[in-house]
């Protein structure tokens, strides 16, 4: 008998160690978990009434911007710039503020006002300024732990609209690219802010896209822009492993690319275009695949999905377009207004740079099922708006919008 309890004690204890669940790891950044514009929500709604969706709440009082914000099961984050003060605020999932710190100074010139994204891990938060401000702060209370500065620490160079980047998380290391001659992009311990490692790379003012880590052959490739150079990066040492010169009127590389079946896209204004490279095994080097330099996609970010990429037409255009991912042939366009665009459920999600036009598309039949405009909020709509838990969140320059898109059962 006691041999029988033994036994049983002892499978007990195996079981409760072999069934142990690991602690979820909360992570939020720029355009969705993998930066490429695709959130991970169902039983979101097919269609809109011919008002739109219910507006849920508002806040008014951010101060300026163009970032779009993050947002966790129980806080929402974002910044904004008063003064040209740069300024974390935290929000409760009713806009009610819950705590906001300053952390540098905000661009002030040339569109004033807050240009990226806070990143979130786990009680982490990492955020950055127009002018090259860093820091990792609590995301309970905003206490910072550690700042630097990307011009006085680093000799960067800011780009004419300001630094407009959302840094990058990859294990314990986050990015951030000052753009100097001598430390163009730097790898950071995340917890203490110390120098893992400098790369020259092309030497270069920064673009103002945000990077991407890519994985392949066993290896991590920053990919990423400067201002005439799309660059591979290894991420563990900073080596240059490869570079393509981009030249063009209007050097705004804006646009995070996307990565999937070891081939590139990249997207940016006319001239540059639209482009689709092979990644070689280790990702040491890259071949184009295809290239239409009349797709002008300024900022508006693209997304593919199966064979398929859906990307603005930019410039003045007014269409979304619909490629042919294998062969960059345009298939079919919808009206919808320039600006951005992001995915969730089978549907598109477009927001007008101009006019504040939101559209529902149905991203099989390409059909517009639903719009609204956005009429709160200040100065021009370049934000990307954000799904988390059923709501659409919108920023409009002082202000944030919660819409409900769940499916109602």
């Amino acid at each position: 008998m006691k041999k029988n309890l033994l036994f049983v004690f002892i499978a007990t204890i195996l079981f409760s160690c072999s069934t142990k669940v690991e602690k979820q790891i909360t992570f939020e950044q720029w355009r969705g978990e993998n930066r490429d514009g695709k959130y991970q929500e169902n039983e979101l709604l097919k269609t809109w009434t011919e008002e739109g969706p219910e507006l849920l709440w508002y806040n008014e009082d951010l101060g300026e911007g163009y970032g779009s914000p993050i947002i966790t099961d129980s806080a929402l984050y974002i910044l904004a710039s008063r003064d040209s003060v740069a300024i974390v605020v935290a929000l409760d999932l009713k806009g009610n503020l819950k705590w906001q710190k300053d952390f540098g100074f905000e661009w002030n010139t040339s569109y004033p006002g807050t240009r990226s994204t806070p990143t979130l891990i786990d009680d982490l938060l990492y955020v950055s300024s127009g002018t090259g401000d860093i820091a990792c702060m609590k995301s309970e209370n905003g206490e910072i732990l550690w700042t630097k500065n990307m011009l006085n620490d680093f000799h960067g160079k800011a780009p004419y609209f300001g630094y407009a980047q959302s840094l990058l998380i990859n294990d314990s290391i986050v990015y951030a690219m000052p753009g100097g001659s001598d430390t163009n992009i730097v790898a950071l311990n995340r917890y203490s802010g110390d120098i893992i490692w400098i790369s020259k790379a092309k030497g270069e003012h920064p673009a103002y896209n945000s990077p991407r880590i890519v994985e392949i052959g066993g290896n991590q490739i920053l990919v990423t822009y400067s201002k005439e150079n799309f660059m591979g990066i290894d991420a563990k040492t900073g080596s240059l492993l490869w570079s393509e010169s981009f030249t063009a009127k209007y050097p705004n590389h804006a646009n995070t690319i996307l990565y999937e079946d070891s081939a590139i896209y990249t997207s940016a204004p006319i001239g540059h275009g639209f482009l689709k490279y092979g990644l070689s095994d280790d990702g040491s080097s890259i071949k184009k695949i295809w290239h239409d330099t009349l797709i002008g996609n300024y900022f508006g970010g693209m997304i593919k999905l199966a064979d398929k990429i859906y990307t603005g037409a930019g410039g003045r255009s007014k269409n979304l377009l619909m490629l042919n991912a294998n062969t960059g042939q345009i298939k079919d366009s919808v009206e919808t207004g320039s600006g951005s665009i992001i995915y969730a459920d089978e549907m598109l999600y477009t927001y007008a740079h101009k006019s504040g036009k939101v559209c529902l598309i149905d991203s099989e039949t390409f059909e517009i099922k639903g719009t609204f405009k956005v009429k709160k909020g200040t100065k021009e709509h370049f934000s990307h708006p954000v799904i988390k838990n059923g709501v659409l969140y919108i920023r409009h320059g002082n202000a944030l919008l919660a819409y409900d898109i769940k499916l109602k059962k």
